[in-house]
């Protein structure tokens, strides 16, 4: 999906780190392609994507646990929104919605519609403008 985003922080220590805010929701993020210089405090647009680099973990969680939120001090982070199996997208209620490969989603019919949290292992994202 593709959103326009702040960029806050660039990490002084990983090269592929930044931290984005994105409507008001911030994330850190893992930079897997930037073509382009980007600046702190600049606008961009980007296309985000869930990685997940192990086991797909998913469960059904409370309809007040929706966003994003950041696993410790890596990219690593819990989701929390609506999944919609049929178009593959879990609604973070924030005007960010993400979209979920429906291999992973194969088994988990019954969440159709229903409160979930996946944990993803990086956000990844490409500044396309």
């Amino acid at each position: 999906m593709q959103y326009t985003t702040k960029l806050v922080e660039l990490s002084p220590l990983i090269e592929e780190e930044a931290v984005l805010e994105i409507h008001g929701q911030r994330i850190v993020a893992f930079i897997n392609n930037c073509p382009f210089e980007i600046d702190k405090g600049g606008q961009y647009l980007i296309e985000i994507e869930l990685s997940i680099l192990d086991d797909f973990i998913i469960s059904q969680a409370d309809s007040d646990g929706n966003g994003i939120k950041q696993i410790e001090n890596g990219f690593s982070h819990f989701i929390s929104g609506i999944l919609n199996i049929d178009s593959g997208t879990i609604d973070v209620g924030t005007g960010i919605l993400f979209e979920i490969d429906r291999e992973f989603l194969f088994d988990y019919g019954y969440l159709h519609n229903q409160y979930v949290q996946i944990r993803v292992d990086r956000l990844s994202v490409d500044f396309i403008g």
